[in-house]
C-alpha cells in the first residue's frame, strides 16, 4: 500500500477503476524493468524478443511477412520496420521475397537467432516463474483470465 502512496494513489477510497488501471501500469513498468534487466547481456530488448519470438513460432521454416508480424504484436509498419532493420543488421534475421510476389519479404530468424533463443529461453522462464511466487496458482489463475476479459472488452471492434 506504500507502494501507492509513494505515486500519490490514495487505496481503497472506493475508486477501483484507478486502482485497477495504476496497479496495472505499475505492474508492467516492474515487470518490464526485470524482464529487460535480465535481456540485456543478450543484447535484447523486449522488443525485439517479442518480434524473434513471434517470427520463429508463426513464420516457422517459411517466415512470415512483415504485415502479419504487425498485425500479431500490435506495432505500426514504420516501428516494424525499423525494429526489422534492426534485427536484420545484428544478424538475427533475414528477408526474402515471397514467392509469386516480389513485393512481400518474408521474415526468418537466423541459425545464430534461433541459438539465442534456446541459449535464453530456460532461464526467461525461471524469471517469468519467480516473477509470479508469491501470488498462488489459483489467483494466477483468476488473474489471467480476468485480464483476458478485459482485453477482449478494450478490443471489440
Amino acid at each position: 500500500m506504500d507502494y501507492f502512496k509513494s505515486f500519490g494513489i490514495n487505496i481503497g477510497e472506493g475508486k477501483h477503476h484507478e486502482e485497477s488501471i495504476y496497479g496495472v501500469a505499475l505492474l508492467y513498468n516492474l515487470l518490464h524493468t526485470q524482464i529487460g534487466e535480465y535481456l540485456s547481456p543478450y543484447k535484447l530488448t523486449i522488443g525485439k524478443l517479442n518480434v524473434l519470438v513471434t517470427i520463429r513460432h508463426r513464420g516457422g521454416d517459411q517466415g512470415i511477412s512483415q504485415v502479419d508480424i504487425s498485425k500479431h504484436l500490435i506495432v505500426t509498419p514504420a516501428n516494424m520496420t525499423r525494429l526489422l532493420d534492426k534485427l536484420e543488421k545484428e544478424g538475427h534475421v533475414q528477408r526474402s521475397a515471397q514467392p509469386g510476389d516480389r513485393r512481400v519479404n518474408l521474415i526468418r530468424t537466423t541459425e545464430q537467432a534461433d541459438k539465442l533463443l534456446d541459449d535464453l529461453w530456460p532461464g526467461y522462464i525461471q524469471l517469468l516463474e519467480k516473477l509470479t511466487i508469491g501470488v498462488p496458482k489459483e489467483n494466477q489463475k483468476s488473474l489471467s483470465g480476468m485480464l483476458m476479459d478485459w482485453i477482449g472488452e478494450l478490443t471489440k471492434g
